[in-house]
């Protein structure tokens, strides 16, 4: 049985006093220029690009591969928006900064339509970069195989990035390092929509389908990969104005923030709880996108009844999801297995399996 709203709300409360940052891996500062570099990843199996593999007979993606297929270009430091970088909270001095991301895309001769995987960094919202290890390791191997991959940067505490007037307050008992969080949560929301919405405005021209956008994350990646999965469309946008935040205009308003499938490692839910004290309505419900849930039961960070909540979640509303204990393990363990699979294996199959891709 499914726990009350209430009690998820003060668990939720409970978590985000909890919470404590990763070790991040590189910086999230943006520089003054940014620039865009092209290099080129080889597959360990190499095709000739002549004879590029068929699309997909069903529907309108193309099909991906169970082994490695195509080169892969890396483009760093595309601007998918604008956000506000406040002197001190929600101050009127303010500066504008480029929010980035960096595409991973299958160098192919072919014209098809691709199913896309938009992948979301950790460092408890304090820090973390695009170009953490684990993206730089899954990003290339889901390339090489048909998908189009995007690694999004977003606005982290030292940020400080615009909060909604009727926002709840940091929690009783909050450092000051927990209250920076907690005030954080919001323009990372904020950022990962128009990330997302950036990725509809753009499918033509990246060549993917916005029917089969995946979102991946790790830790608090994950907190804004479930909340992408079981937000409403208006959340994390509607409840600040243009005229609070121009660089709202820069975020494709006019397009969807619908993703078609989460994979969670060691997420949770300290967003939907915070949208929840706003407004009092429960976020989870039959329209979400399917999860798949991968947490370690001795998680001392995001703690496994995060996990165990979701799950209760997602009962409730009958969406499919599936279920990855890590026993005995603990917080980002990405080298784990789940039934003699690696984490990016078992991603690729439930993303294929919920998105009815055909394998090549």
């Amino acid at each position: 049985m499914s726990e009350s709203p209430r009690s998820r709300i003060a668990f939720g409360v409970v978590l985000l006093l909890s919470l404590v940052a990763l070790t991040a891996c590189g910086n999230t500062s943006v520089p003054a220029e940014t620039t865009t570099e092209q290099t080129v990843v080889e597959p360990a199996m190499s095709a000739d690009e002549t004879d590029a593999p068929p699309p997909s007979a069903e529907g309108s993606v193309a099909s991906v591969y169970a082994d490695p297929v195509f080169e892969v270009r890396i483009t760093e430091d595309v601007v998918y928006a604008q956000g506000l970088s406040h002197e001190s909270p929600n101050s009127e001095a303010a500066v504008e900064m480029d929010l980035l991301l960096d595409v991973y895309e299958p160098v192919r001769s072919d014209d098809v339509t691709m199913p896309a995987v938009v992948m979301i960094h950790g460092g408890g919202f304090t820090g973390g970069s695009k170009q953490t290890r684990w993206i730089e390791d899954m990003a290339p191997w889901f390339a090489s195989r048909g998908w189009v991959v995007y690694s999004v940067d977003y606005r982290v505490t030292g940020d400080l990035g615009t909060i909604p007037a009727d926002y709840p307050a940091v929690p009783e008992g909050a450092n000051r390092k927990q209250a920076d969080q907690w005030r954080a949560l919001y323009p990372a929301c904020r950022d990962a929509k128009a990330a997302i919405r950036w990725v509809h405005a753009t499918a033509d021209e990246y060549s993917i389908e916005p029917d089969h956008i995946a979102v991946i994350g790790g830790s608090a990646g994950s907190v804004l990969a479930v909340t992408l999965g079981a937000s409403d469309e208006g959340d994390c946008t509607d409840e600040v104005s243009v005229e609070e935040d121009p660089t709202l205009l820069t975020t494709n308003l006019d397009q969807s923030s619908e993703v078609a499938t989460v994979i969670d490692h060691w997420g949770g839910t300290a967003i939907l709880t915070a949208l929840e004290l706003m407004d009092g309505i429960d976020r989870f419900d039959s329209t979400d996108a399917p999860v798949s849930i991968v947490h370690g039961t001795e998680d001392p960070t995001v703690l496994f009844a995060e996990a165990e909540t979701i799950r209760a979640e997602y009962e409730r509303t009958g969406v499919t999801y599936e279920w990855n204990p890590l026993v005995g393990r603990g917080h980002g363990v990405w080298e784990a297995t789940i039934d003699g699979q690696s984490l990016t294996e078992s991603a690729a199959d439930f993303i294929i399996e919920t998105q009815s891709l055909q394998v090549d």
